[in-house]
């Protein structure tokens, strides 16, 4: 016991440490982009509107602002390129030869332009016209004042993150590293120049993003140079890098093994081979467990929505799949039910995203509580519409659960003033049957439900569109 209070001494002595190094260096990257965002101000402080035009037809002023942006940016290390834009986010002037140029497809514009309560955005990284990744920070000209009248924005150069990490003091398993939104890797120590730029594979560090999580510390092993370690990441405050740290489960484990040699050294031979034996079986039984849990989560959250807690549209393409080819077999018939909550887009405008979320949730449990089968599958097919597979399930029984699951909707009475159907939320359902045989597809079922939907939204709406006299078809609309 004391050893493995010794253990998690030295891991919890580590963990603080990764902690804090990513701390620094995410209020490091917060720093940085905060001065270069002083020099975007200072530069918009010396512009007039009228100046961003392009071509500028005062030579003189277009030379003062083009030497102003110059010597602007001199005043930052690893600003490669600097520029202004005009409303339209064409560059009006800039320190390279891309004066005239249209922005309008790049984020630091539509952000900016798009928003108005955004003044300044910075950008993840990406290939520049002239070749080198960087990236980008953008300030607003005149935010004070209706509508947009452009920018200013300045690129940095991937080598700022990169020359930066190299100053700190680490030991050599160990890691520094620092990437954007995208996992894209902008600096790393040790260095490994051939992945810089490159995007990472790392499920941890991926699920860690999408979380909303500010931070989080978890060991594993590096999928760049395979060392086991203990990581920290860390969200650089308004900004889309990732402060991550890693200290080798070599280093930080070294007093507690010294601890352990010595201990074990003082014991015979015997116990000597019994303690390595079970110490070898313990640690090999934790990895097991502790792969399986992660393994098991990853699997969870690749087949279900994460707003409603039904399976999404891969688990439902592939339910419908399996479960085709194996009524097939036995010439069985399957149903499928298409569900499309009514005038969604208005209830969203009307009462916002969370309302809409909300309502979601609710249809979503609803729609699970109408199945009754465990091999029945409710799914969110996308958006407002959700699915429901029933195999082996005849026509009659299939709309009677579609009646059954439109009525508990409206039973909701969750309000829509915007609905031209109802004044609360309802849905129109399509409901399809066919035999399970060689000549059709699963697709064909889902043409079939999702015309009867349409029937059911083009005639009025909050009703079930089925085929009145089912038959048994190969083809049947």
């Amino acid at each position: 016991m004391g050893l493995v209070r010794s253990l998690q001494q030295e891991e919890d002595k580590a963990r603080g440490r990764v902690e804090g190094v990513s701390f620094l260096i995410a209020e490091w990257i917060e720093g940085s982009f905060q001065i270069t965002d002083y020099v975007l101000r200072d530069i918009l402080g010396h512009v007039q509107p009228e100046d961003l035009v392009y071509p500028h037809p005062d030579p003189h002023t277009n030379q003062r602002l083009t030497a102003l942006i110059v010597s602007k940016m001199n005043t930052v290390p690893h600003v490669i390129l600097a520029g202004f834009f005009d409303q339209n986010c064409i560059i009006t002037h800039a320190n390279s030869d891309e004066v005239g140029w249209d922005g309008s497809h790049r984020d630091y514009c539509k952000a900016l332009r798009d928003s108005p309560d955004r003044n300044t955005f910075v950008s993840n990284a990406f290939k520049s016209t002239t070749g080198p990744l960087n990236v980008t920070q953008s300030r607003k000209f005149l935010p004070d004042q209706p509508g947009f009248h452009g920018f200013a924005a300045l690129g940095v150069d991937l080598t700022f993150f990169s020359k930066w990490v190299e100053h700190i003091s680490i030991d050599p398993l160990d890691v520094v590293a620092i990437t954007d939104k995208n996992l894209r890797l902008l600096a790393r120590k040790p260095a490994k120049p051939e992945t810089l730029g490159q995007l990472i594979d790392d499920p941890i560090v991926e699920a860690f993003i999408t979380s909303g999580q500010t931070d989080k510390s978890f060991r594993a092993t590096s999928p760049i140079d395979g060392v086991p370690r203990l990581f920290s990441i860390r969200k650089v405050e308004g900004l889309p890098f990732y402060a991550v740290v890693g200290e080798a489960d070599q280093h930080w484990q070294a007093d507690w093994r010294h601890q352990v040699r010595v201990a074990v050294g003082a014991l015979i031979v015997l116990w000597l081979l019994a303690l390595f034996t079970l110490r070898t079986y313990w640690d090999q039984l934790n990895y097991l467990s502790e792969l399986k849990i992660a393994r098991d989560k990853l699997e969870d959250l690749s087949i279900t929505d994460s707003l409603t807690g039904l399976a999404n549209r891969r688990r439902f393409d592939d339910v419908l799949s399996a479960e085709y080819h194996r009524l097939r077999r036995i010439n069985a018939s399957i149903s499928l039910i298409m569900i499309d909550l009514d005038y969604f887009k208005n209830f969203n405008d009307t009462y916002g995203h969370l309302a809409g979320d909300r309502c979601l949730k609710a249809v979503g449990e609803v729609i699970r509580h109408s199945l009754k089968r465990p091999q029945d599958l409710a799914a969110r097919y996308g958006g407002e519409e959700f699915c429901c597979i029933l195999p082996e399930t005849q026509h009659a029984d299939a709309v009677s659960i579609a009646m059954t699951i439109k009525a508990s909707i409206a039973a909701l009475g969750i309000p829509h003033s915007r609905s031209n159907a109802a004044r609360h939320v309802t849905a129109s359902l399509g409901v399809a049957t066919i035999e399970c045989t060689p000549d059709i597809s699963p697709d064909y079922l889902i043409h079939l439900a999702d015309k009867r939907l349409y029937w059911a939204k083009n005639n009025g709406r909050d009703q079930v569109g089925f085929e009145q006299r089912p038959a048994r078809h190969t083809k049947d609309d």
